[in-house]
């Protein structure tokens, strides 16, 4: 009986929808729009809040001098999450796989959003561009993830309603994030409290 193979199934890649084509009654445009650039904005800046108090947390959990503060500070950011993740899940017991997920999930469409090429477009049939006047729909185009072919990109449409659930996730995670530093905090002092007084 043949050896059976170990480790993780690779799972062939989904395959991508069919990005709709161009047609020459539609206009394309570089010049966004106030609404999309505060939009784009806003999505950078709350991810880097996360990133922040991510950053904090660990300051915290280790009581880092100086040195230390600035060592973790300027780690890559998937490190800072895995120690978090490890303290979360090692130490305290605690299994909270869909945060871990959900941020593994919106740091993918956050580097989309910081490091895509905007343009915005019009005369196709959403209900922005059909509107009077028309809004333009949203694409972002990003070269390292959506190069199909030798000549071939493909943009993705990148809606409000996507910035708006981004927001509605990423504070949800943002504040996670800083009640489990806080929470940190007050146990610190805690323990300190009741070894002073040889409780602890």
């Amino acid at each position: 009986m043949a050896n059976k193979k170990k480790g993780l199934k690779k799972t062939p890649p989904k395959p991508r929808p069919v990005s709709p084509m161009a047609t020459p009654d539609m206009k394309w445009t570089l010049d966004l729009p106030e609404r999309l650039r505060l939009a784009i904005a806003d999505a950078v800046v709350i991810f880097s809040r996360i990133d922040n108090a991510i950053i904090e947390c660990i300051w915290v959990l280790e009581q880092a001098d100086y040195q230390r503060k600035l060592q973790i500070a300027k780690e890559k950011a998937y490190e800072n999450i895995k120690f978090v993740k490890g303290v979360v899940e090692e130490h305290l017991k605690i299994d909270i796989a869909p945060t871990w997920n959900a941020l593994d999930k919106m740091r993918q469409e956050r580097n989309l959003i910081a490091h895509g090429c905007w343009m915005v477009r019009f005369g196709g049939d959403s209900p922005g561009e059909k509107a009077n006047p028309p809004v333009g729909l949203p694409y972002v185009l990003w070269h390292s993830k959506m190069l199909e072919n030798s000549t071939d990109v493909a943009a993705e449409a990148f809606d409000y309603w996507k910035f708006k659930r981004f927001m509605d996730h990423a504070e949800v995670l943002l504040r996670t994030f800083r009640e489990f530093r806080d929470m940190a905090e007050r146990a610190i002092a805690d323990e300190r409290v009741a070894r002073a007084a040889g409780t602890g």
